[in-house]
């Protein structure tokens, strides 16, 4: 199916309206379709569901709540069949959010305020992209865990598009990004319930060691190597995402900041039940916030060890 186009052009001094798509790729998602539809049901004016090879319901229930639905055979890429869904959008404006992620009501209205707001200005229609904001990855008990910026709204021009075959990112240059920090993205698909019950882990494994053999030194993929590992349920494959971590550790600014982090943490949470490693621990914390400054979860951390 190729994208609809619209040769008419806005006349001057009109304002282009705000159309937006929602797009996302599934594959046995019965439990999270419905919520992940519903989000947008009011704000985005067509919704549309790739779908790579799903045996539950999640098809049934997508096409139930009125979602566009499209077949793409899964070739281990996520950002072919991503962008796959890009190119069936026809709005000017596209959310890309994963089955198991969404935004409140609360959130969804924001954002189209904000886009809106976009449209209206001249500058910002120009210069802006794509929007950046919180991802809060949250534990089976709903409460947030992590936090990570996120680009999961932009404009449907050809320029940008998903790139990676795993964590894949979008081509997307800093500058024309925006960031919002009042809207958020609530992820519940990395709970170690959920992501265990998927299969998650020994899939994303496969995949990273296949893009790390084409870039061995990626340090970013290294740190996802071992998040992944540290789920899996092997004593070797947590040695090896112990390995993995510290070298993130002792890469430093070769890394993501977030993904640096998230290497600590991983560090100071095996270290910090241990009363006979807490001076490691405390060091290991000063470490982290000097490598991160004005960190609020680090310092925290740091400062209560100190209290103690």
């Amino acid at each position: 199916m190729s994208r609809k186009k619209n040769k008419k052009k806005n006349a001057p001094g009109i304002i282009p309206p705000v159309c937006l798509s929602q797009c996302m790729i599934t594959k046995n998602e019965e439990k999270n379709i419905e919520k992940a539809l519903s989000w947008a049901k009011n704000i985005a004016f067509e919704q549309i569901v790739v779908d790579t090879g799903s045996t539950d319901r999640t098809i049934e229930i997508a096409e139930r709540m009125g979602a566009k639905i499209l077949h793409f055979e899964w070739i281990n890429d996520f950002s072919a069949a991503k962008n796959f869904a890009i190119e069936q959008a026809s709005g000017n404006w596209i959310a890309f959010l994963d089955a198991d992620e969404y935004f409140s009501s609360i959130d969804a209205k924001k954002l189209m305020i904000f886009l809106r707001r976009i449209q209206s200005d001249p500058h910002m229609r120009a210069n802006f992209l794509a929007i950046n904001c919180a991802l809060v990855n949250v534990d089976d008990a709903g409460k947030p865990a992590s936090t990570l910026d996120q680009e999961r709204v932009f404009r449907n021009i050809p320029s940008i598009r998903y790139v990676g075959s795993i964590h894949e990112m979008l081509s997307v240059e800093k500058k024309n990004l925006v960031a919002v920090d009042e809207i958020k993205i609530i992820h519940t698909g990395y709970s170690d319930s959920s992501f265990k019950e998927a299969g998650k882990a020994e899939r994303n494994v496969a995949l990273l060691r296949v893009e790390l053999n084409k870039t061995p030194d990626d340090l970013n993929l290294k740190s996802y190597l071992a998040d992944s590992l540290k789920m899996c349920a092997g004593d070797k494959d947590r040695s090896e995402a112990d390995e993995l971590f510290m070298e993130v550790i002792n890469g430093g600014d070769k890394v993501n900041p977030d993904l640096l982090k998230k290497a600590y943490l991983h560090y100071i949470v095996k270290t910090i039940k241990n009363p006979n490693e807490i001076e490691d621990c405390i060091e290991l914390c000063k470490k982290a916030c000097e490598a991160i400054p004005d960190d609020p979860d680090l310092e925290k951390i740091y400062t209560q060890l100190r209290g103690q």
